[in-house]
């Protein structure tokens, strides 16, 4: 019985490696027409998360820089983070296995968008096992943690980026829109990795959610609020949770709502959230803007504080951190005295008004406001 161990112990290393080998195609096969000259990748069929992709294979010890992984040293993982390529599908695939170690960066996947050389939208492309870290996240910090590479997975999305330059303010650049056929893909697999792994809501994150000083990606026009709602990945608010009252009602935060557009309150809820500063508390606010209460706006993503991103910090963190489920019904919000403002949100007449009624939520706070010049 010992021998017969000892016999399939030596045996399953090599059955695994020629039934690899077998199975292998050129990746110049697995996506015909997109890779020119042949980048020497084989590949294999693999299930990700419920999507069928492919997977690269390692490459051998004579290649064994174009291997751009090493040991998660024991860490659990704990985050998913999410990119933009800035560059197509094939060079993305190029510069994740270059043979060598001079800067060297890569992700666990890559998603595909819809290309003009025939290569369709949400193909799934796994670079770098899940169990070992890959290089897409550098110099990070969320919370409490750092180097956020040993504990997080990345992945990749096919996207331009943006039109403009990079050192000019943020409202000079134009946004490339995401493939829908990529977002499902990123959806569906998404949704397993948090499953598998237990990821917290607020621990899927962007790239510039964790480096705010100087990336931009996945940018203000990567949809968090359908990956949440459609599934359930990521942390963003409800339609029922628009509201104080509704945040109130729902989970009874310790944080009164902020009766001013204070900067500094609002960095300190972002702060509780988990955003690291890194000495730029501005970029921490762009950041956030572009996630949660700007998303899908990027006329909005400057530096002026807004009823919009009070509230939103606000109730992401009575959501997420500091959140005590409550079934007391909360006071009835006073109407504001000396005018014909009904129903309104405590002091919401403190507020622009005319920001109020031209909000990109039409508006959300101010929205019970009855003021005759509306």
């Amino acid at each position: 019985m010992a021998q017969k161990g000892f016999i399939l112990c030596f045996l399953l290393p090599i059955l695994l490696f020629f039934t690899t080998t077998i199975f292998a195609i050129p990746i110049t096969q697995a996506y015909p027409g997109v890779f020119s000259p042949d980048p020497q990748i084989d590949v294999s069929s693999a299930n990700i998360h419920g999507v069928i992709g492919y997977a690269i294979n390692p490459f051998p010890a004579n290649e064994s820089d174009r291997n751009h992984y090493d040991s998660r040293k024991g860490k659990t993982i704990k985050y998913l983070i999410m990119h933009f390529t800035e560059e197509n599908f094939t060079k993305t695939v190029n510069i994740f296995t270059n043979n060598s170690m001079v800067n060297p960066t890569s992700a666990h996947y890559v998603i595909t968008q819809k290309e003009i050389n025939n290569l369709d939208g949400g193909q799934v492309l796994r670079v770098v096992p899940e169990n070992l870290r890959a290089w897409h996240a550098g110099t990070s910090a969320w919370g409490n943690d750092t180097s956020l590479n040993y504990v997080s997975i990345g992945i990749e999305h096919v996207n331009l980026g943006f039109n403009g330059n990079v050192s000019l303010p943020e409202l000079n650049r134009t946004y490339f829109p995401y493939d829908p056929d990529e977002i499902k893909a990123s959806g569906i697999i998404s949704s397993g990795i948090v499953k598998q792994y237990g990821i917290l809501p607020q621990h899927v994150i962007g790239h510039e959610d964790v480096q705010p000083t100087w990336k931009p990606d996945p940018g203000p026009l990567f949809p968090w609020g359908k990956l949440y709602k459609d599934y359930g990945v990521g942390a963003w608010l409800d339609d029922d949770e628009m509201t104080v009252d509704a945040i109130i009602k729902k989970y009874n935060p310790p944080r009164p709502f902020p009766q001013n557009l204070n900067r500094d309150v609002l960095l300190a809820m972002l702060y509780n959230y988990g955003w690291r500063s890194a000495g730029d508390d501005s970029r921490v606010i762009l950041a956030f803007k572009k996630h949660f209460s700007a998303n899908q706006y990027p006329a909005y993503c400057d530096e002026i504080i807004r009823l919009e991103d009070m509230f939103w910090a606000w109730a992401l963190e009575a959501k997420y951190v500091t959140s005590t489920p409550t079934t007391v019904t909360p006071n009835t919000v006073p109407t504001v005295s000396g005018s014909t403002c009904a129903d309104a949100v405590p002091d919401c007449l403190q507020y622009n008004l005319n920001e109020c009624k031209n909000s990109i939520y039409k508006p959300m706070m101010c929205k019970y406001c009855k003021v005759s010049k509306f």
